[in-house]
């Protein structure tokens, strides 16, 4: 039988620590200072992605951020110091959210077998972007060069996926080491995002694209499909 995943065998994950205030104020009734920062940072972000959504990255400003929070832009700059800061700490969240997702769905599912076990992984970070639309749409948006902050953290969030995939399937019993196990994660992720856009076009046979790309994924692994034996 497959060993248990233990939280430790994997890529050090994001934090998701809830901010604090750098400076501390007076309650605000019966909530504190520290608690409605919190609040505001996450009214701000959900701004955001509505905003976005409609309009698009370049078509997205401060004001409209805040207009839609029912903030100040005071408000906004202690929490962020630009719009691309602000996109950077949504993509960072979402990023860090989807991969604790993935480690705590391998986790429960290492015990059915490789390709169980796989196709579980896959499905929770597309249904992640099933459940979040609009927070999907915004985050897959294009962006020029002219938004590096933005495009780095989007690739250091991609770099961190494929470290991921790569300890999952040496969790799940590949031979694969080094580069060439990099290279397989690093085609099965950036595959998989490049082509998902197409599969969902067809709804009737997304659900069977997935677990073709499940059982594709466990011969890229060298891996059998069906539990180990002990």
């Amino acid at each position: 039988m497959s060993e248990p995943i233990q939280t430790a065998d994997w890529p050090l994950l994001p934090e998701l620590e809830e901010p604090t205030p750098t400076t501390e104020r007076r309650s605000w009734g019966k909530v504190s200072h520290s608690e409605r920062y919190r609040r505001q940072r996450r009214d701000l972000l959900r701004a955001t992605v509505r905003i976005a959504g409609r309009k698009g990255y370049e078509g997205t400003r401060v004001a409209d951020i805040v207009a839609e929070a029912g903030l100040s832009k005071s408000t906004f700059y202690e929490h962020f110091s630009s719009k691309e800061d602000c996109f950077v700490e949504l993509h960072r969240r979402t990023s860090a959210q989807m991969l604790q997702l993935g480690v705590e769905v391998a986790e429960a599912n290492v015990e059915a077998g490789p390709y169980a076990c796989l196709s579980a992984v896959i499905r929770s970070f597309v249904g992640y972007s099933d459940r979040n639309p609009r927070l999907a749409e915004v985050l897959r948006a294009d962006l020029g060069a002219s938004e590096p902050v933005v495009n780095a953290q989007r690739e250091t969030n991609m770099t961190m996926t494929i470290h991921f995939f790569a300890t999952l399937g040496r969790r799940l019993g590949t031979t694969l080491e080094g580069d060439e196990l990099e290279l397989v994660a690093t085609i099965l992720v950036r595959g998989v995002t490049d082509i998902l856009g197409t599969l969902r076009r067809d709804p009737g046979t997304f659900d069977a694209r997935l677990s073709q790309i499940a059982h594709l994924g466990c011969r890229a692994f060298g891996i059998p499909e069906t539990s180990r034996q002990a």
